[in-house]
């Protein structure tokens, strides 16, 4: 009989792969809802926790849900259903699905969401785009920036929808200027183009980026190619199942580990030919 595990145990050992110390302030990683006392009867990996995905625990079996995004971003002082966070986590509490989430700490970790942005890419020299406070994580930090053979962002667009299989996203530049160095932000990082630009980068690859912030960004030299938030997330689940499986084998733990087959991108395209 495989040993039974607990949900702490869990949580422990993602917390090697990605120290909640790499979180941001507002962030809020780690247990969402839940007991961390619970025996683990199955895994399903998701960048989110909607009602699609609790419902895919319920038929996999599994009793864990480890997600990307956290349930709750601000303190709240009741709990009742009058949000949708409240009331995923009380359906998840009722069905005995405990939700641990790990955000910017997944993002800014060694082999986090970002290398693997990076590696998608192709960006070779890759380090830190703006390091960790965390002494003990020197390699750690938000974002990412490497290099490319000198390409023009033309080239580089089409290089992005092939790595990423997108037809549609949108980007800011010359579509003939040369781009040599290249920063990546997952999630929303638009913000941090002056950081990416006074590190070199002559593009920053992210997503949810803003009107105003792309001005700004075209004015001051820099490109920027939005994927979109999902798109540039959504590798966290096999990221982080692969994680999983391999420390069940090499425990013997006989944990199943499931991946969402559920969770879509909930923007759509409309364009005039589709109506």
């Amino acid at each position: 009989m495989p040993p039974t595990v607990s949900v702490k145990e869990v949580l422990e050992f993602l917390n090697r792969l990605a120290p909640p110390s790499l979180a941001e302030d507002w962030d809020n990683v780690g247990l969402q809802a839940g007991s961390l006392k619970e025996k683990v009867k199955g895994v399903l990996v998701s960048l989110d926790v909607t009602e699609k995905v609790l419902q895919e625990a319920l038929r996999s079996g599994a009793n864990v849900l480890v997600t990307h995004h956290p349930l709750f971003f601000r303190s709240t002082k009741r709990v009742d259903d009058s949000t949708e966070a409240l009331r995923l986590a009380k359906r998840a509490i009722q069905k005995n699905i405990q939700v641990l989430s790990f955000h910017t700490n997944l993002d800014s970790t060694q082999e986090g969401l970002n290398d693997l942005l990076a590696k998608k890419l192709g960006l070779q020299k890759v380090k830190a785009l703006i390091p960790s406070r965390d002494p003990k994580h020197p390699r750690a930090g938000l974002g990412r920036i490497g290099s490319l053979r000198k390409t023009s962002l033309r080239a580089f667009l089409k290089q992005v929808s092939q790595a990423l299989n997108l037809r549609h996203f949108r980007y800011v530049g010359n579509l003939d200027c040369l781009l040599q160095k290249v920063a990546v932000i997952t999630g929303s990082g638009a913000e941090y183009f002056p950081e990416a630009k006074e590190a070199g980068a002559e593009v920053l690859v992210t997503g949810d980026a803003k009107y105003h912030g792309a001005l700004d960004a075209f004015a001051e030299g820099i490109a920027l190619v939005d994927v979109g938030h999902f798109a540039s997330e959504i590798g966290m689940v096999s990221l982080v199942g692969e994680k999983l499986r391999r420390w069940s084998m090499q425990k013997r733990l006989g944990i199943k580990i499931f991946e969402t087959t559920v969770q879509e991108d909930p923007f759509r395209f409309w364009s005039k030919e589709s109506g």
